[in-house]
């Protein structure tokens, strides 16, 4: 069911034999931007109060759904506040499980990650038990119940507003008008746009003309293997058949991914985004993987992490984790220029 809506919320299914359904989802959005309405009016007249916390909040989030690499990009600006303003950064996130807690943990094993649906109470904690000065807000462009001092949106460049519609009808988490609350675009994926980012940009400036764009990719570094614990050059899979298994936002972009470093891809076995494996999943896999003849299977950080954690292996076959980062191609400077700025205001 859950991926017959998506295939009408992004129109893969075209015709008039579909379009009662997506009248019947039209409806559903309109009942959905009412509530976001109210919400935000309520937020503005002060109904309901944000809480300003005696740290920098820096949000990092979506206006649509999903599968714009925000976890890579947390983990690249870590990086860059303790690099360049030499500042250490604590982690806020909402969390599906543990899963994602332990993908920041593995990349950043330093780094406070405090997981909570009160990211208040976890910004508080943050300050509390390990004194933070700034936080990184996870996934918090539409969590108004704590101020932030930077909103950053992530924006997918082969897709940036879907067709234009809000959930369920479109994959629209908010009307694009709300980019007016952003400092900071990043426009994700840019080595594989196929839209006009000229003319994407000229849109959100005109809803902000104050907006600085970034441009960025999830760049591989390596494979790794965690039952040899090693790790494998990118050229491991080059001419090699492979066999993918992912449950993230966005397969398409990471089977792309692997294709681009040479592997010939023989079958990618999808899981909805988010999805937490169980044990009998495993038999099902294995038996779709049964029906191949292949080198490796392949698949991505985040997966790693849940299949780990229910104990599923797949037999003799070797399992490869692809491990990314977000490369910014371009703006990189500017938004260092941004960080600094926020410490040139004293914290209300």
């Amino acid at each position: 069911m859950r991926e017959f809506i998506h295939s009408l919320m992004t129109d893969e299914r075209k015709g008039a034999a579909w379009l009662p359904f997506k009248f019947l989802l039209y409806i559903i959005s309109l009942a959905y931007w009412a509530v976001i309405l109210i919400r935000a009016i309520l937020y503005k007249y002060r109904i309901f109060r944000s809480e300003k916390v005696p740290l920098k909040i820096i949000s990092v989030g979506n206006l649509t759904l999903g599968g714009t690499g925000k976890t890579p990009f947390v983990i690249g600006l870590v990086k860059i506040l303790k690099e360049s303003l030499n500042k250490d950064a604590a982690v806020l996130i909402r969390g599906y499980g543990w899963d994602e807690q332990n993908m920041l943990r593995n990349s950043l094993p330093d780094v406070p990650v405090l997981v909570g649906e009160d990211r208040v109470a976890s910004a508080h904690r943050a300050i509390r038990l390990y004194g933070s000065s700034v936080a990184i807000l996870d996934d918090g462009f539409q969590y108004w119940e704590l101020e932030r001092d930077l909103n950053i949106v992530l924006i997918d460049s082969r897709d940036p507003f879907g067709n234009g519609n809000l959930f369920p009808r479109g994959v629209l988490r908010e009307p694009k008008s709300a980019i007016k609350r952003a400092d900071i675009v990043v426009f994700s994926k840019i080595n594989k746009k196929k839209y006009d980012m000229t003319a994407a940009k000229e849109e959100l400036k005109n809803i902000n003309d104050d907006l600085i764009f970034l441009e960025a990719f999830h760049q591989p570094k390596y494979f790794y293997n965690a039952r040899l614990r090693k790790q494998f050059d990118l050229s491991h899979v080059s001419d090699k058949r492979v066999v993918l298994l992912s449950s993230i936002g966005d397969p398409a972009y990471f089977e792309e991914t692997v294709s681009d470093l040479g592997a010939k891809v023989v079958e990618h076995v999808v899981y909805g985004d988010h999805y937490n494996y169980k044990a009998k999943d495993a038999q099902h896999i294995m038996d779709r993987f049964n029906e191949r003849s292949f080198d490796f299977i392949v698949t991505t950080e985040k997966d790693a992490v849940k299949l780990r954690r229910m104990s599923i292996y797949f037999g003799n076959y070797m399992m490869l984790t692809l491990v990314v980062e977000m490369n910014l191609t371009d703006g990189k400077e500017q938004l260092i220029d941004r960080l600094h700025s926020l410490y040139n205001r004293k914290i209300a």
